[in-house]
């Protein structure tokens, strides 16, 4: 018999060990030490599959507050989701997903991520959303000029200006001082390429002004293909942050930019890049919560009235009319119309996926 819930505490060794056997090779650190969130007793939000008492499949289940404006939007993300092999194809994922996505309805959270885009996911709603470029830069690409910045490494008497400049950030996920040590510690999307961080800092007049964090290997091997992990503070110090960072041996550098980032799109001017949605999927659990969540992001905006199978949309312009399911669509992939009065506000700006915070 097959027994479905959440994995306690003394279990958590065995989920470990699971998500290591699927995921990790030769060279690669722990999922428990990359993913903490992941496999914290003390959220214990996980869920498993376990057989005579052996854990058989396990999702991880991490809570989170995304804020958008002035909104605050109660968030879950799912990840390390694996099955041991010889137990595939019996729907225990499935299953577990179900649980998955009551124990979010019951805990007031409107919006679930996924970082995957499997058949799985797609079956039960969730979708690709959001809008990047993504460039990939090799040195010499960006051509910065002198300023006043100070670039460096960041020091142990940074983190409340690093936070503070963290903070400052229009869409963001919540993150306390401890939260950013930690994640930045277990570099959890960048240990999928073997590789740590690095955090670079521009200083003006002894004030931390930006800030840019990136992948670097475990050990040296040659040159290496990189990616930015999460940035922030004054979009005309990031180009000169990039270039800095290519003195750690880089060979090309991945800067996935959000489509709502305008300020640094502009500082990246005409580089080469490629139009993307968001990696990973996400599904709308409670399309009238989430609503009300993003009330803040809304005001002076917009207005949003009708019953749960039809919207009316105020604006300044005038009101659209849209089903409940076409109004989702606009949230999470924008409207199809390029002259929509409506396009500053959709998509909803959610916070890029592979940042400190992915799961």
């Amino acid at each position: 018999m097959t027994d479905f819930r959440l994995v306690r505490e003394v279990e958590y060794k065995q989920a470990i060990d699971l998500a290591d056997k699927v995921f990790r090779k030769a060279g690669h650190v722990s999922m428990g030490t990359a993913f903490p969130q992941v496999f914290s007793a003390a959220l214990n939000q996980s869920y498993g599959a376990f057989i005579d008492g052996k854990l058989v499949s396990f999702i991880g289940l991490v809570p989170s507050i995304l804020h958008i404006g002035r909104a605050e939007v109660k968030a879950f993300s799912i990840g390390a989701v694996c099955t041991d092999p010889d137990y595939r194809k019996r729907g225990l994922a499935n299953t577990l997903l179900q649980m998955i996505f009551e124990h979010i309805n019951k805990s007031g959270a409107s919006v679930l991520f996924v970082s995957g885009d499997l058949p799985i996911y797609l079956k039960q709603g969730c979708t690709h959303y959001g809008k990047m470029n993504q460039y990939k830069i090799h040195q010499g690409d960006l051509k910065v000029e002198s300023s006043s910045y100070v670039i460096r490494e960041m020091g142990q008497f940074d983190w409340f200006q690093l936070r503070k400049l963290s903070h400052e950030r229009h869409v963001k996920y919540e993150q306390s001082i401890f939260e950013l040590a930690l994640l930045n510690e277990a570099a959890g999307f960048a240990s999928i390429f073997k590789m740590k961080h690095k955090i670079l800092v521009a200083k003006e007049n002894e004030e931390l002004k930006a800030f840019l964090v990136f992948g670097v290997p475990y050990e040296s091997q040659g040159k290496a293909d990189s990616r930015v992990i999460e940035w922030g503070g004054d979009p005309q110090a990031i180009p000169g942050l990039l270039a800095e960072a290519f003195t750690y041996d880089l060979n090309s550098l991945l800067f996935n930019v959000p489509a709502f980032e305008k300020d640094i799109l502009s500082q990246l001017g005409a580089l080469p890049m490629e139009e993307l949605p968001f990696p990973g999927t996400m599904k709308i659990m409670d399309l009238d919560l989430l609503l009300s969540q993003l009330g803040p992001y809304f005001e002076n905006k917009l207005t949003i009235s009708g019953a749960e199978g039809q919207k009316e949309l105020h604006f300044k312009q005038g009101t659209v009319t849209l089903s409940a399911k076409q109004l989702e669509e606009w949230i999470v992939k924008g409207s199809e119309d390029p002259d929509s009065q409506l396009k500053d506000i959709f998509p909803i700006p959610f916070p890029f996926p592979q940042g400190l915070n992915y799961v």
